[in-house]
């Protein structure tokens, strides 16, 4: 492709960047872990997500973005070829009555709202909302104008839509982008109804769920800005140019002679009140339900008058900044809530001009902004257009293979029908075809979605149960005739982490070959697993990594299928879940003394149990971030501190901790699920009516935020004042024994801060059984993998081996100098 001219447009405000800081007066810093830990899993726990933590989380998904030239972004993401100028079979007719007529009615009313904002005429209107319907018909246009404007016959039939106000359904968090991208078959149109008669009259079209959008556009006019050119009074000068110069600037009356027909389209704000309320609850299949917000039509209007208000106080580096962020929250709804995608796209118009976007697993990326003033950028936002719309589904981001109602309903859209029965972004009644490792095809169903994990960059698992619906006698998925329900989870690890089924598959080998069959009972059992790498030419992911090199993480999808465990809320002994957390903690220890393997994401949701003869064993599941301990020396494994949130011990929380994931970590991840079952829940599955429960931070807090309270409470806070509830009594010797062990540690450390001399510390730590410990010894002296003697398995181990005065099974020792 060759170079566009420069476009005289302003550097756009600088992306956030993830501050890297040191760690004083620590232990000897090791490679096990990287300093940035901003992609760690977050539980949800059925606390509500405050607006600034979202917000928070994909500030750190975008901190890392990076901004490619046009020429790149168009070969690399879209798939131009290089040389679509000059190649016969690409015929871009921007001469076309239909382009011309859509740019004129597009620029004429974007100038007109420019000029009414910067002039600040009394009633005069000047609202973004106004561009909504001219940019779309543009885009429709630009991808089919009657034949003018292909890039060749092979688009798709997809259609650019006015969006907001209506949110996109699927998700708890309200979310509206401008416009979306659906098949057109979606509109059920009648044989007689043209696309445009139906989008005039209708405007908006309600009922999307972010599976069904294939891409999103978000519009911005803040401040009398338009594409590049601030429309003020004192920057207006008539100018020989169309191209806009930082200092010529071209008289309005010359553009619109320019770009524009001499009689501007009118354009009023846009009436909601012909529309349907949205239901006030989504039913899907298993009983499941969501409930989303009824509102109504003037009160997303007030909404959106008020957003709009805030915006408009923004500087410009704010303002893109804020843009940003909410498109990235577009991206983590199609990723996240959406049918399963690699990767997601989108285009923002704004005052910095137009910006496509892309959005993966392992970066965010953005092309640079470009103005439509003139003839070869018009010819590239036709190009770029068309070449998004003549994308595949597949390119489009959606994985291959994954079926919803019995057919491929994005890639055959004549079948696709607006009448779903069900929310289709929950995923189950959809199928999944594959080729087993034993070469053996396979077709399952998805019956019920146990986890799905909220954001754009990482692993993002999602787990479902699964049935085989193949009928063959022979099936190792059937038992007694009957389908077994087994788990798939389909993730998107680094390429360099150790796949999980390796993992396991070790685990359970040192298991049967050194006699200690034992551990079988409490670990997974893996039935099969496939790794999907991204081919480095055919796939955008593989050109990325080549383009970007070490500027990359490269990722692979795979997918493992798994037998199915029981869940913790499945219980309703405490005495049973005494034994499960105990076998828990004897298993992690054989895993990392036995087999070299260190777990690194202990949670309750990773923590299971299986039946056997009347009997329950605790799993330790999910070895997804798990690590081979010979190995964590070596340099990481991936950009990420691993662990979830709320069960992420003190250090891995702290900005300044430069060493590592250390064993005893895990053991502290360990001490906060029984802590937060104990205190957070009445009885198994009932949440405690305080309100708020405790450490709801820990589970809508950023990492700072987590980090702050977890200081407090390991530092100030006296154990017996832990608010244990009745049903988890019997847990109150083990949590206040436990508790006791870290507050010493973590006090007693040389970069403690600790100033605490109260009365009511001193006569606890009296009685406190670490007091022994208490003495400070030289900060070289100090055992920061134990915390000096104060966390570790046999202390552990010796507090959790009883349960209410009754010996629970112990399975393994373990060496006692641990």
């Amino acid at each position: 492709m060759e170079p566009l001219p420069q476009n005289p447009l302003p550097d756009p405000a600088p992306l956030p960047q993830t501050p890297k800081t040191k760690q004083a007066n620590g232990p000897p810093v090791v490679e096990s872990t990287p300093t940035s830990k901003k992609y760690a899993s977050h539980a949800e726990d059925e606390v509500p997500q405050r607006a600034s933590v979202v917000n928070k989380f994909l500030e750190d998904d975008i901190g890392d973005s990076v901004v490619l030239s046009l020429d790149d972004f168009a070969t690399l993401i879209l798939e131009l070829p290089v040389d679509w100028k000059v190649k016969e079979e690409i015929a871009l007719q921007l001469d076309s009555d239909a382009v011309k007529d859509a740019f004129e009615a597009y620029l004429s009313v974007a100038i007109g709202v420019a000029e009414a904002e910067g002039k600040k005429r009394k009633g005069a209107a000047g609202h973004e909302t106004q561009l909504y319907r001219p940019l779309a018909n543009l885009l429709n246009v630009l991808k089919d104008s009657d034949g003018e404007g292909r890039l060749d016959s092979d688009i798709d039939e997809k259609i650019f839509y006015v969006q907001d106000p209506r949110p996109v359904l699927g998700s708890r968090i309200e979310r509206k982008p401008d416009l979306g991208g659906i098949y057109i078959q979606l509109l059920n149109l009648s044989e007689d109804q043209e696309l445009s008669d139906y989008l005039e009259k209708k405007k908006k079209i309600v009922g999307v769920f972010w599976g069904l959008l294939l891409y999103f556009v978000e519009v911005k006019h803040r401040k009398g800005n338009f594409i590049g050119m601030s429309i003020r009074k004192a920057a207006i000068r008539p100018g020989p140019s169309s191209r806009a110069q930082s200092d010529t600037m071209p008289s309005i009356a010359y553009i619109v002679s320019q770009s524009v027909s001499s009689t501007p389209l009118t354009s009023t704000p846009a009436s909601f009140e012909d529309e349907p309320l949205l239901e006030d609850t989504i039913q899907a299949i298993g009983g499941t339900k969501k409930t989303t917000e009824v509102v109504t039509s003037q009160e997303y209007a007030r909404r959106a008058e008020a957003e709009l208000r805030a915006e408009q106080k923004m500087s410009s580096t704010q303002g893109q900044r804020h843009t940003r962020i909410q498109c990235a929250s577009y991206a983590k709804e199609m990723l996240s809530n959406g049918f399963i995608r690699n990767h997601a796209m989108g285009i923002t118009a704004d005052d910095s001009g137009f910006r496509f976007q892309y959005y993966d697993r392992s970066k965010v990326v953005e092309s640079q902004p470009f103005h439509i003033l003139n003839d070869e950028s018009k010819t590239l936002l036709m190009a770029m257009v068309c070449q998004l719309n003549k994308l595949s589904t597949e390119k489009l981001g959606f994985i291959p293979n994954l079926d919803l109602n019995e057919f491929d309903h994005l890639r055959n859209p004549e079948q696709l029908t607006f009448n779903f029965k069900d929310d289709p972004s929950t995923l189950v009644g959809a199928t999944y075809t594959f080729t087993g490792s034993d070469g053996r095809r396979r077709r399952i169903r998805i019956t019920k979605v146990l986890y799905r994990a909220e954001g754009i960059i990482g692993r993002c698992s999602i787990v479902v149960e699964v049935v085989c619906l193949c009928e063959e006698a022979d099936c190792v998925w059937h038992e007694e005739g009957h389908q077994k329900t087994r788990v798939m989870k389909i993730s998107f690890p680094s390429k360099t982490r150790p796949c999980e089924d390796g993992l396991i598959g070790e685990a359970r080998s040192k298991a049967e070959s050194s006699g200690q069959r034992w551990a079988l009972n409490h670990l997974p059992e893996v039935i099969d697993s496939i790794t999907f790498p991204y081919h480095e030419h055919t796939t955008v992911q593989g050109r990325l990594k080549k383009h970007l090199k070490d500027d990359y993480e490269e990722r692979v999808m795979r997918v493992t299928f798994l037998e199915k465990l029981h869940p913790l809320s499945e219980l309703t002994d405490p005495r049973d879940f005494a034994q499960v957390f105990y076998d828990i903690l004897q298993i992690h220890q054989w895993l990392y003394e036995c087999v070299g393997i260190l777990h690194r994401d202990l949670s309750s949701g990773n923590i299971m149990f299986r039946r056997i003869n009347g009997k329950i064993y605790g799993v330790l599941n999910d070895f997804d971030l798990s690590s081979r301990v010979r190995d964590m020396d070596n340099g990481p494994t991936s950009n990420q501190r691993t662990g979830t949130r709320p069960f992420m011990s003190l250090d891995l929380l702290n900005p300044n901790w430069e060493s590592g994931h250390l064993y005893r970590h895990d053991l502290e991840s360990l001490f906060y699920i029984m802590l937060c079952l104990s205190c957070r829940y009445e009885k198994p599955g009932v949440s405690a009516v305080e309100e708020p429960r405790p450490y709801s931070e820990w589970f809508s807090g950023t990492d700072k935020d987590v980090y702050k309270d977890k200081c407090a409470f390991l530092l100030d806070f006296p154990a017996q004042s832990l608010s244990i509830q009745p049903y988890f009594a019997g847990f109150k010797r083990w949590l206040r024994n436990i508790y006791r062990q870290l507050r010493g540690g973590y006090r007693q450390r040389p970069d403690s801060n600790n100033s605490s001399t109260s009365e009511e510390h001193s006569e606890e730590e009296s009685e406190d059984e670490d007091s022994e410990f208490l003495d400070n010894d030289n900060d070289l002296n100090f055992d920061w993998n134990t915390l000096n003697k104060h966390v570790s398995y046999a202390r552990m181990r010796s507090v959790m081996s009883s349960f209410k005065g009754k010996i629970l099974q112990t399975r393994w020792v373990g060496n006692p100098d641990h």
